[in-house]
């Protein structure tokens, strides 16, 4: 089997997933520091010679709606990190010559999965967002996030390939048991 330098599809995947991990985790770190501020602001835990310019629409359950929004949207990223990260894996057995394998059914079972909970917490960010947005003064919060049928369709096909290569990983077991 092709080595990943040899492979361009494999080295490119391979890079891509490390491309995007990284901007996965840039997302989460920024998103959680703009949730601890507002969090921090909503508590009234600022220091007395700080002030904030955050507007009276800003305060109670709306406040308190987009800091959960945000958290949600740390949440999905997370999710989608640990997908990602399965799917390198996935990609280096591929570039080892050794793909269908009893982990990677179960890599492919929980990407699945992740790709459920992805959908979930992004539709609780959507709808906490959504809230946050109709109570708090235009300019001052706004958020985007939706459901997609693509995110379930792909839980099924993953959760379908799954299936494939353990049955796969199994007749090949089977086939090294009798010769």
């Amino acid at each position: 089997m092709d080595t990943p330098r040899k492979d361009p599809l494999l080295l490119s995947a391979k890079v891509l997933t490390i491309f995007v991990r990284v901007m996965l985790v840039i997302g989460m770190v920024f998103l959680g520091i703009g949730m601890a501020v507002m969090a921090i602001g909503a508590a009234g835990w600022l220091p007395d010679n700080v002030t904030s310019e955050i507007p009276l629409s800003m305060s109670g359950a709306p406040l308190w709606a987009a800091v959960l929004a945000l958290f949600a949207a740390v949440v999905t990223l997370g999710l989608a990190f640990d997908f990602v990260a399965r799917l390198a894996r996935i990609i280096d057995t591929v570039s080892a010559g050794d793909p269908f394998s009893l982990a990677n059914a179960a890599r492919l079972f929980r990407m699945a999965w992740l790709a459920l909970g992805v959908q979930l917490a992004s539709s609780a960010a959507a709808v906490l967002g959504e809230f946050a947005e109709q109570h708090i003064e235009d300019g001052h919060f706004e958020f985007e996030s939706y459901f997609s049928l693509n995110g379930i369709a792909l839980a099924l096909i993953l959760f379908i390939l799954a299936r494939v290569f353990r049955k796969g990983a199994e007749m090949r077991d089977e086939l090294e048991g009798t010769v």
